[in-house]
């Protein structure tokens, strides 16, 4: 008793653990077998003429020398040319086009069959001795399990299957003593060729998966360096404006060609615009915080109308130079609970991106519902529609740069600041779809309350976040 709860209990999931580590060596998930067929394809196309050329060049050697044995030459002859055809016709299509890596599979396995085929006709009616066809067997093993590139799966079958009908030839066929002594010969044979293919299966499996790392690495660096540019792109652009509006504002005073009146309005524009580089400059640098060990938010809650307002007011100046209002529809008991100033710049780089692609003259309207357990903030603008074929790349570093109705230029990295820092809050943000043309609506969601599937989405999106 104490023996049977020792093997369930130790025993077997240290087994079950061992088949599961090693359980790629049969076949990876549907994906990723695919991937990994057209990485050992051109290698499996090298092996498939490689056999084609030993079954032609071994054919052809045999015929000659049974040309000049006694035996009954018209049963060879047939049996070698069956071979030589398939084989010649073979290589021919493989080298004059490009096959698909199941072509190649099964073109292997059919010159083994029709390669073993040929020997046990010959066997029987030309009276070759009993090795010759033992022999046959172990060099087609050889090939199959070595040379031929086929998966493991396809060589455990394949060798198995004629092995079984070298057994059922050998015992209601063609009957030949030497045969039943090979038996242990050719089962110790076959264990050492199973052997085999699990190790060099294991090595080019192996070598497709740090294939596929190293690649999924240079993505990361390619992204990496596509965010780098970005916010160079950015960081030049919307630092440039107000240090050369500041510049001109100190050239002129020192000149004495500035009113004071002139001085004043100039001073307010500039402050506004140094308070935008400033909440652009902090979002970067908290972003760049985020993406490394250890960050830590800090949540509390926050009301939603003073929240919103103070973000609305800091696009005041670029709103009059659009002719822009802004209707606020807000609750004033709502509340939401997040890292406020995370949020703050998320909420501030959707709206930059309504008043950058609004149209003069328009209305941007910010309205807030509620639901058990969060508050949803839609923010509306009317002017340029996201083409429907840009709209699935939003969120992503696959946005391209866009132009905006005064055209302010964009880097795409505001929808991606945003998108992190709601979602890292337990939050989400989409696009809502619309039938009135030029209408564009971005919907924030917001909890109201620390749940614990909060923790859940954030380790789901630092995991996914470099995609």
């Amino acid at each position: 008793m104490i023996g049977f709860y020792y093997f369930n209990t130790r025993i077997q999931p240290v087994n079950l653990q061992f088949f599961s580590r090693y359980s790629f060596i049969w076949r990876f998930p549907t994906e990723q077998e695919k991937a990994y067929d057209e990485f050992v394809f051109p290698a499996n196309l090298l092996s498939l003429r490689l056999v084609t050329f030993i079954t032609l060049f071994g054919m052809s050697t045999f015929l000659i020398i049974d040309f000049f044995r006694d035996v009954d030459f018209s049963i060879v002859l047939l049996s070698r040319l069956v071979v030589l055809s398939y084989a010649s016709a073979l290589m021919f299509f493989i080298l004059r086009r490009q096959p698909s890596p199941r072509f190649v599979t099964w073109g292997t396995v059919s010159i083994a069959f029709i390669n073993f085929g040929a020997a046990m006709v010959t066997a029987s009616f030309a009276r070759m001795p009993g090795y010759y066809i033992t022999n046959l067997l172990f060099l087609i093993w050889i090939l199959v399990a070595a040379v031929s590139g086929l998966n493991l799966r396809y060589v455990l079958r394949l060798n198995l299957a004629l092995f079984i009908i070298f057994i059922v030839f050998s015992k209601t066929i063609h009957h030949d003593a030497f045969y039943s002594t090979q038996y242990p010969h050719l089962v110790m044979s076959f264990i050492y060729f199973v052997i085999v293919a699990i190790v060099l299966e294991y090595r080019r499996r192996k070598s497709f998966l740090q294939f596929s790392e190293l690649t999924e690495q240079k993505k990361l660096v390619e992204n990496l360096n596509q965010q780098k540019n970005k916010i160079i792109s950015i960081l030049s652009h919307d630092i440039a404006d107000p240090l050369n509006s500041l510049t001109s504002l100190v050239h002129l005073q020192a000149k004495g060609k500035l009113a004071d009146a002139d001085r004043k309005n100039f001073l307010t524009q500039i402050g506004d615009e140094l308070k935008n580089v400033t909440g652009l400059l902090y979002g970067l640098v908290r972003w760049s915080r985020s993406q490394m060990d250890g960050f830590v938010s800090e949540k509390k809650t926050v009301r939603l109308v003073p929240f919103l307002e103070n973000i609305v007011h800091l696009f005041k100046t670029t709103a009059s130079e659009k002719s822009l209002g802004f209707n606020l529809s807000i609750d004033v008991e709502s509340e939401f609970y997040a890292d406020e100033e995370m949020v703050r710049i998320a909420v501030r780089n959707v709206i930059s991106n309504a008043v950058k692609f609004a149209t003069p003259g328009t209305t941007i309207t910010i309205e807030n519902t509620g639901e058990p357990g969060k508050i949803i903030i839609c923010i509306v603008n009317h002017g340029i529609s996201i083409p429907a074929e840009l709209q699935r790349k939003l969120f992503t570093h696959q946005l391209p740069p866009a132009e905006g109705t005064h055209h302010e230029q964009g880097a795409g990295l505001g929808l991606v600041m945003a998108s992190f820092f709601i979602r890292f809050n337990g939050g989400d943000i989409f696009l809502d779809s619309s039938d009135v043309p030029g209408r564009t609506q971005f919907r924030i969601e917001l909890p109201t309350a620390y749940t614990e599937a909060q923790t859940v989405q954030i380790e789901r999106l630092i995991s996914n976040f470099s995609k």
